[in-house]
């Protein structure tokens, strides 16, 4: 994290343009002597300070301190205690009007940087790197009004291990529409991080019955969602904001059913809280348009092994 300062150019003096010279034939005074002053010898002349290493300094009152949170506790079960901080990437930028000093930016994004600290040891996690081609573009630092969505909670694993969940608002400030959700724990002697898995949906609808089997591939979970009792619902919503409002099924000319369609299409992780052994994640469904929404997939998600295992899974229907 740290910074590198622009090289500042010494100016270098000039040479004297010349000697005063001496009394012309006519007797007039000598030309006044205009060559450049010889160079000052104080600090203003010679390379500046570099600034003041206190900007480093976490600061209670910046939107966006170095270290977000810590904790002390034995995440590895060896008896001791180790230091865990989620450390988030600060920016720094100059002007010309103010060359000595530096400025913290808080309004570019922040990625963050989960920091182990085991003895003389100390391990860097850093987060968002996962199809980013190497640069670390999220999860993005959003100011505290905005982070709603943004949490952390210490839960355990299947043979209660600690383990630290975290999870980021990039949803909140123009994000990209989720939350990003990591987990970390000690697996052998260090800190990794587990893999947290996004689930998808399949959905097959009976149109005379208006009954959609929607399944969960990965896991083979599958719910029964009544569409005639969604629309009910979505009616009511909708005359509510409109009396004269019709919604309905809409049907082609040859009579196929073209909305509402079943819910095949899932996002990621819109929401995370913790659970009294791993963390519980929701994922949100809709038919043919996103707002169309139709329920969540709820998946409580624990590890073992290292390797994530589902403890229970559901779908929570929009009726």
């Amino acid at each position: 994290m740290g910074l590198k300062l622009p090289c500042v150019l010494l100016l270098t003096a000039a040479l004297l343009a010349g000697c005063a010279g001496a009394p012309t034939e006519s007797g007039s005074q000598p030309a006044p002597d205009q060559s450049p002053p010889p160079p000052a010898q104080s600090a203003a002349a010679s390379e500046p300070d570099a600034p003041s290493e206190s900007f480093l300094v976490d600061d209670p009152d910046s939107p966006y301190p170095m270290a977000v949170e810590s904790w002390t506790l034995d995440m590895d079960g060896d008896g001791e205690d180790e230091l865990v901080e989620l450390r988030a990437e600060k920016a720094y930028f100059g002007n010309e009007s103010e060359p000595e000093k530096l400025f913290e930016g808080i309004n570019g994004i922040r990625p963050y940087t989960l920091v182990v600290t085991k003895g003389e040891t100390v391990y860097e996690l850093p987060l968002g790197w996962e199809d980013s081609g190497g640069y670390i573009s999220n999860p993005y630092y959003f100011s505290p009004e905005d982070s709603e969505r943004t949490g952390a909670c210490w839960t355990t694993d299947r043979s209660g291990n600690s383990v630290l969940a975290l999870w980021f608002d990039t949803i909140s400030a123009g994000g990209a529409g989720r939350i990003e959700v990591y987990a970390a724990a000690f697996q052998g002697n260090e800190p990794v991080l587990l893999p947290v898995p996004e689930y998808g949906v399949e959905a097959v609808l009976d149109e005379e019955t208006m009954l959609a089997q929607v399944t969960v591939p990965e896991t083979g979970y599958t719910e029964t969602l009544d569409l005639n009792r969604w629309l009910t619902n979505y009616d009511k919503q909708m005359k509510e904001w409109n009396p004269d409002a019709t919604p309905g099924p809409i049907y082609s000319e040859d009579g196929t059913l073209e909305w509402p369609a079943a819910p095949g299409q899932i996002d990621d992780f819109h929401y995370a809280e913790s659970a009294e052994e791993g963390i519980v994640l929701r994922q949100y469904l809709y038919g043919t348009a996103h707002m169309d929404g139709m329920g969540d997939l709820v998946t409580t998600l624990s590890w073992e092994g290292g390797q994530p295992v589902v403890l229970k899974q559901e779908f929570e229907w929009y009726y």
